[in-house]
């Protein structure tokens, strides 16, 4: 072997990717920390790096350093020796906020995490979790986070529009989990009661959700969506639950709304012979594995899923589909992560009275 020969093939192309996962990966860590030490809900108020020091406890050099080059990013604004907030670290970045993003960098640590033992996990197979415990550690905290920063108000704008949903006296968020989108609804209708229906363990942090945005009108429902009965609605919302393409729910759910009510459905489809999304999604997607509920190959897909031309031939059964609505017009931005918007879908469906 002569180590003065050069390689076969040039280098570029993996250091070029290993470059900006080593940079962005620093990144991460700078926000993930300042959000931990609260950073920026001190610099609210200018101040330099020996008051930030003696406020967070930290070392002042290094605090000096990371403010520049959080600086730089255009996260924080320098006046004099002093560092301040910019308008996105105000609105995002600060604890407090209503819009905070702690929790989804909470979220995507834990998934580092995760990722770190795919060694292990390819030799002695996925991580056996919860459903419940999934959902009610970190998850539903970061999808209300992220639905906050806009898939959450584009889709109730969507909603309101519709004669059905400013007639409606009762609505059921089906799996709603923090229950953003139920109190969302009863802000924007006055007459309009909405129930949180999801697993005791989530209902929890439901409860204090709606404690949270001082919500009226709002009651919660523990139980499991397959057993348990809905009552009777004008509208069921229900939006990325593991359950949502299962054919079983179409009916129950026809059966639990008035004559006349819509079923609201949005989740991620996989037409008929489609293959992947997203090959790193659907790796990450099966380094855990659920019990009771099994998952298939690709990110958001489980065993007895219809595909999207058979769950709506389902639907036409029960329902006349009134509007499809595409993620273009209420999606998330990617992250790379469980929670993606991907390719999802809005169904708006009246109930059909009379059946087949």
């Amino acid at each position: 072997m002569d180590i003065l020969e050069k390689p076969p093939v040039g280098v570029e192309p993996l250091y070029e990717l290993l470059r900006t996962t080593s940079k962005h990966y620093k990144l991460f860590c700078i926000f993930y920390a300042a959000m931990n030490i609260r950073l920026f809900d001190c610099l609210e108020s200018p101040k330099n790096p020996r008051e930030l020091s003696e406020a967070l406890g930290v070392d002042s050099r290094l605090v000096h350093v990371l403010c520049e080059v959080l600086t730089d990013l255009g996260f924080l604004k320098k006046r004099g020796g002093s560092y301040m907030n910019t308008k996105i670290a105000d609105t995002y970045l600060k604890r407090n906020s209503i819009y905070s993003q702690y929790e989804v960098l909470m979220n995507l640590q834990g998934g580092f995490k995760l990722w770190e033992n795919l060694t292990d996990i390819l030799k002695n197979g996925p991580v056996r979790a919860d459903e419940q415990d999934f959902f009610h550690d970190n998850m539903i905290h970061a999808l209300a986070a992220e639905h906050l920063t806009g898939e959450l108000q584009k889709t109730v704008e969507i909603v309101k529009r519709l004669p059905e949903f400013r007639r409606a006296r009762s609505l059921l968020d089906l799996g709603g989990g923090h229950g953003l989108y139920a109190i969302a609804f009863a802000m924007v209708n006055p007459n309009l009661k909405a129930y949180v229906f999801d697993l005791p363990e989530v209902i929890k942090d439901t409860k204090a959700y709606i404690k949270r945005f001082g919500a009226d009108r709002i009651e919660t429902i523990e139980g499991n969506l397959f057993t348990d009965n809905l009552g009777k609605h004008d509208i069921i919302f229900f939006s990325y639950n593991p359950a949502g393409k299962n054919p079983n729910i179409v009916p129950k759910i026809h059966a639990s709304l008035n004559d006349g009510g819509l079923f609201i459905s949005k989740h991620a489809f996989y037409h008929k012979g489609e293959g992947s999304k997203n090959r790193l999604l659907d790796l990450e997607w099966n380094l855990t594995t659920w019990k009771g509920i099994k998952k298939g190959d690709k990110i958001y897909s489980f065993i007895g899923d219809l595909n999207y031309e058979d769950y709506l031939k389902l639907l036409k059964e029960y329902f006349t589909i009134k509007k499809i609505i595409k993620p273009e017009k209420f999606g998330s931005i990617s992250l790379y992560e469980f929670g993606d918007t991907l390719d999802s879908k809005i169904i708006i469906a009246k109930k059909r009275t009379s059946l087949k």
